[in-house]
């Protein structure tokens, strides 16, 4: 996922930092699926998939990923050899120190990472509901997608993973092209097209990719941020 951006200052700032590669988000992208497919299978008393809000969906999520699968030899390489931590709704800073309390739904840390500042060195993680309540354009890309172009999250990236709970008939192949389409503040490059080595499963269809460019600068190089490739795995809702 590298588009060639990588550049090292005179001052020794790094940014964008170094790319996170394919199999590292395959890997959590299918421990996603099996932490959502047990969640489905043995739902928390009093936890309704169907009617939960997604605050609520999303924790659930987050604590059958973090307590249930990572780290538990379920999903070979989810674990303490490749990744760090998995948090949710941690307080980080946008691209230029502006807003000091943006919470991206989840983020993972990576072992072994070297990079400018360590503090935004993630695989960032966005999720949002899509059925008739919560519309693919307005929720989805304008207040999931958009966070990642303007520089609130995964700023100094160059990757980042959207989740979607779609309902049946939802698919990003019928709704999320059109959506993207219509909305050229999002500055599509390249309209999602489905990653090759990702495969339909039981509960949820392969990941697509769109990438996106970006027309804020690095505060601290002066140079536009590079374009950001993000994967979207939408998981299917009752």
């Amino acid at each position: 996922m590298a588009y060639g951006f990588y550049e090292k200052s005179l001052d020794g700032v790094e940014l964008p930092h170094p790319p996170i590669s394919l199999p590292i988000f395959r890997i959590v992208e299918k421990a996603f699926r099996v932490a959502w497919a047990r969640m489905q299978a043995h739902p928390r008393p009093g936890f309704d998939l169907l009617h939960a809000t997604e605050d609520i969906v999303t924790h659930e999520l987050y604590e059958w990923l973090y307590d249930e699968v990572f780290n538990k030899d379920v999903v070979d390489g989810f674990d303490r050899q490749i990744f760090t931590v998995v948090a949710r709704e941690a307080k980080l800073r946008n691209y230029d120190g502006a807003k000091l309390d943006k919470m991206p739904d989840i983020i993972i840390g990576l072992v072994g990472r070297s990079s400018f500042k360590p503090s935004q060195d993630w695989l960032f993680i966005e999720c949002k509901p899509v059925d008739g309540n919560h519309s693919v354009g307005v929720h989805y890309c304008d207040k999931g997608i958009i966070r990642f172009v303007c520089g609130e999250y995964a700023w100094a990236m160059t990757s980042a993973l959207m989740i979607g709970y779609a309902r049946s008939g939802y698919t990003i192949q019928s709704k999320l092209k059109d959506a993207l389409k219509l909305r050229p503040l999002l500055f599509t490059v390249d309209m999602p097209r489905p990653c090759r080595r990702s495969k339909n499963g039981r509960n949820g269809e392969a990941v697509y990719v769109s990438r996106h460019s970006r027309k804020f600068r690095y505060v601290e190089t002066g140079k536009q941020a590079p374009d950001i490739a993000i994967r979207h795995l939408w998981l299917g809702r009752p």
